[in-house]
């Protein structure tokens, strides 16, 4: 490890995807995090493992796929991680960091074992209180304080709850749009654009607020004890946006987000860089950047020499799964710059979505049946050059059959590497699930 180790600060939103300023969307909600992308590096094409909330998370913290990991699905519905795995907070701790988790966390709470604080309030990592963002970053203020006059490097693990549903304000709180021109609401381009799904982005843009509030004290208070020199601060978040076509499927807008790093002088402020890069990667990219052996068992690749400018990281591919959130759904997908194929292992309905987004005014919007109930086609090929929506499935293009088989190759390749059973049939559904909650 180097003789000064740097601090980490991994601050995480629940259900964000990439809707912030520094990508686009709603800037005027975005006023500290727009700040801290210009201080930052912005990696463009960063995706998760999965699109439901502790699969991704697992990836986060092990460097290892869901499948991997044996985190199949949501942790409140029985789903854990195998219980030998090898977790970041845990390879920080023994290498001498102070670490610290406040907010959402949304894995079983004998993972945060490599944790020397955890909040004490139980809600904050297992349920939705208004305001979360509000709580947890107090809360993570006050500790970053009182590490002001301490040597040790600390680990700080913030979750942000506010971008899941029901988002601020909600429900029954028209009030709460009132101020908003819902002209001047950034709808997404796979969504309805219509007054239910402005009225819905009005009040998705206010829990980003309270996002950027909540990152703007943590950043405050780290500059306040004067440790922002010595500091790799991380923005990300768990998958994409609660809308149909994202969170839960395996489209970009389900499986890409958000990734803003700054390590003053190290990083380079304002840039931004558009290799592939996945959230398995992170926990070796941060072992990397500490000087702390990889663990053998990681499946990720660090990717700290696109961070600092030097070379692209290797990645010509990166691969995303699925098989369960509220229900069984095993797909699994490859995708390049250019390509994603998708093979669906199961007949499904064309659109699986947890049961808050079924329900929610926007897709009740959506009238076209054909669009969810639809039956899926066992392969997808898409495009992404020409229909980034992916919107167009060219798996049965006859002029597209050797890129197909290549992909599919890829993927078949990466299931056998990484041990994924579903290559030998359905995998059974945790004797633990009771609880039907919306995640």
């Amino acid at each position: 490890m180097p003789t000064k180790c740097p601090n980490i600060i991994l601050l995480i939103s629940h259900d964000l995807g990439c809707h912030i300023g520094p990508y686009g969307f709603i800037p005027h909600a975005c006023t500290k995090l727009n700040d801290f992308a210009r201080e930052s590096t912005r990696l463009d094409t960063h995706f998760v493992t999965s699109p439901g909330c502790s699969q991704s998370r697992s990836s986060l913290i092990t460097g290892r796929y869901p499948h991997s990991n044996g985190q199949f699905g949501l942790s409140h519905l029985g789903w854990t991680l195998n219980r030998d795995e090898t977790l970041l907070p845990a390879v920080l701790r023994d290498a001498g960091y102070l670490t610290a988790m406040f907010g959402i966390w949304h894995l079983h709470d004998w993972t945060l074992g490599g944790f020397s604080h955890v909040s004490d309030d139980v809600s904050t990592r297992d349920s939705s209180p208004e305001g979360m963002a509000d709580v947890a970053s107090h809360r993570a203020a006050a500790w970053l304080k009182s590490t002001a006059d301490l040597d040790e490097p600390f680990y700080l693990h913030v979750g942000f709850w506010e971008a899941h549903r029901p988002f601020c304000g909600q429900p029954g709180d028209p009030a709460v749009v009132e101020d908003l021109n819902l002209e001047n609401i950034d709808v997404p381009d796979y969504l309805p654009d219509n007054e239910a799904t402005r009225r819905e982005c009005a009040h998705l843009c206010k829990s980003v607020e309270s996002v950027d509030s909540g990152a703007a004290r943590i950043l405050e208070t780290l500059d306040a004890i004067g440790k922002r020199e010595d500091t790799i601060v991380i923005f990300t978040a768990d998958h994409g946006l609660p809308f149909p076509r994202a969170k839960g499927s395996l489209y970009d807008p389900g499986i890409q987000v958000a990734f803003l790093a700054r390590w003053p002088n190290r990083f380079a402020a304002g840039g931004s860089s558009s290799a592939l890069t996945s959230n398995v990667d992170v926990m070796p990219t941060l072992l990397d950047a500490a000087g702390i052996p990889i663990p053998d068992r990681v499946q990720g690749t660090s990717f700290l020499s696109a961070l600092t400018g030097k070379t692209a990281p290797p990645r010509v591919s990166v691969f995303a799964e699925k098989t369960y959130h509220e229900h069984y759904d095993p797909i699994r997908c490859v995708r390049t710059d250019r390509y994603k194929f998708i093979r669906n292992f199961a007949e499904r309905p064309k659109l699986v979505m947890p049961s808050d987004i079924y329900n929610s005014p926007t897709r009740q919007s959506m009238l076209d049946d054909e669009a969810f109930w639809g039956r899926r086609a066992p392969e997808e090929l898409y495009d992404l050059e020409r229909d980034p929506g992916e919107r167009n499935n060219l798996a049965l293009d006859p002029d597209l059959d050797e890129i197909k088989r290549g992909l599919e190759h890829q993927l078949i390749d990466w299931m056998s590497e990484t041990s994924d059973p579903l290559l030998h049939g359905p995998i059974e559904r945790s004797a633990a699930v009771t609880d039907p909650a919306q995640h």
